[in-house]
């Protein structure tokens, strides 16, 4: 822990440009650099230089509460969470030197504010601390601060054409591999290979480790769900989680395919695709699809898996600032539970962003599920008060199946939303936002009702 925490101070006094050590000593920035060792070449200054000349760093400052209160038998608090955090981060992105080599890193605190309950999935989770069973028995919520990213890249031309790379501590987004967070996004260990000529591009990802938002470290991915963290775990390894990914994107449109594997674990596969159709006085109406599919393999998965698959789509009409969404969503899974998206058990490898009819308390991906969602959004800048949003949706869903041959269960969720951001000034781009949702699933065993409400604030700088 101490030297995360010495990692992270270096990392902030390198973003904040405060001391810059070198071999050579200091040039000022209208002349050339020192000369090449063994030439009597000088380097110009905007081949190297850019890498701090051309840089940004981005201050970010998140505040998020949740109280979710969850129906359990005996009134018990298993599925409760509360939870008021604060989020503080560096995110440091480099020029590039000789226009093709930089570097990129972030670091980030989460702080606990107060007294929590439950698994927050934004603050780090210690399994084994049982210190107070009052917090939820499974483990407690704690304040820490990790080094969260740290990777060079390459870039063979400015316009983002022919190839790029990352290596390192990094994000990755292809195909089926993917790095959904919450305040800040989670990263592996690993790297990233993309190829665009005009509007086609083609990747790969691979990674051997990787860090959740609610983990300290980087750790080994396995084949459960908790990546052995708990007392008396068994899980084993899986070696590396990989994916390769193809897109196609031109104006108003584009089709995403992905194919991906943890090894000896899972295998999934995934296409999307949407298009946007320009009607008469600016309206819009934008459809999406979006299918995937995974299968576990023997060796460190369930050796009589069969193929589970989800499906969903969406159109939604735009006119003014009023959107109006309606989307069809449908789900099998016959080793039962929900449907796995990742290629490692749980909390890493997916890119299930594509899902169109999730909800904030569910995302309606059980076995069986059948499931539709409406949606209504409003800017409120078309009648003079520019910053303000609200919106609602509603979810309705059957066939989720019980185990046992019992009967069949519904569920349906209503959520609402409410925001504000601040249009000009000192905290231009400062936004709070608040999200109530109630989720009700009668008698199915995987869910039970819940009724939640979040609060998000947040305020980035860049400089």
């Amino acid at each position: 822990m101490h030297k995360q925490r010495v990692l992270l101070l270096a990392v902030l006094a390198a973003c904040s440009g405060a001391a810059l050590a070198a071999e050579e000593p200091a040039v000022p920035p209208a002349s050339d650099g020192p000369a090449l060792k063994g030439t009597t070449q000088a380097i110009p200054e905007s081949d190297v230089y850019d890498l701090l000349k051309k840089s940004e760093t981005t201050f970010s400052a998140l505040y998020y509460g949740r109280d979710r209160q969850e129906k359990q038998p005996n009134n018990s608090n298993g599925g409760d969470i509360r939870v008021n955090a604060l989020n503080l981060g560096l995110n440091f992105k480099s020029g590039y030197a000789w226009d093709v080599l930089g570097f990129d890193a972030a670091a980030h605190t989460s702080i606990r504010l107060t007294n929590g309950i439950g698994f927050s999935e934004v603050l780090y989770h210690d399994y084994k601390d049982m210190t107070n069973p009052a917090e939820g028995g499974g483990g407690k919520d704690k304040s820490d601060a990790v080094l969260s990213q740290a990777a060079v890249k390459f870039r063979q031309n400015q316009d983002g054409q022919g190839l790029s790379f990352r290596a390192g501590y990094t994000p990755i987004s292809i195909g089926t591999m993917g790095t959904s967070g919450g305040l800040q996004s989670h990263s592996y260990r690993g790297f990233e290979g993309k190829y665009k000529i005009g509007d086609f591009e083609l990747g790969y990802g691979w990674a051997d480790q990787f860090r959740n938002e609610w983990d300290n470290q980087f750790r080994d991915m396995t084949n459960s769900w908790e990546q052995g963290r708990q007392t008396g775990s068994l899980a084993k390894k899986v070696d590396y989680v990989n994916s390769i990914g193809f897109r196609y994107a031109p104006e108003n449109a584009f089709v995403d395919i992905g194919f991906g594997e943890g090894k000896n674990y899972r295998r999934t596969s995934q296409i999307a695709g949407s298009y946007t159709w320009k009607l008469a006085g600016g309206d819009t109406l934008t459809g999406v699809a979006y299918y995937f599919q995974g299968k576990d393999e023997a060796a460190l998965g369930n050796p009589k898996s069969q193929t589970a698959w989800h499906t969903s789509g969406s159109l939604t009409y735009t006119t003014g600032g009023l959107s109006l969404m309606a989307g069809l969503g449908k789900s099998r899974n016959p080793d039962g539970d929900e449907v796995n998206f990742r290629m490692t058990p749980y909390g890493n490898s997916d890119n299930r962003n594509f899902i169109q009819t999730w909800g904030q308390d569910d995302d309606f991906v059980w076995d069986g599920t059948q499931v539709i969602k409406l949606g209504v959004n409003y800017d409120f800048g078309k009648l003079g008060l520019p910053g303000f949003t609200a919106g609602a949706s509603a979810n309705y869903a059957t066939g989720m199946k019980n185990p046992g041959g019992q009967a069949d269960s519904k569920a349906h969720e209503i959520d609402l939303s409410a925001g504000y951001t601040v249009q000009s000034g000192f905290l231009k781009g400062a936004s709070i936002g608040v999200y109530p949702a109630w989720f009700r699933s009668g008698d199915f065993h995987g869910k039970k009702d819940r009724n939640d409400v979040k609060v998000i604030a947040s305020y980035s700088k860049t400089f």
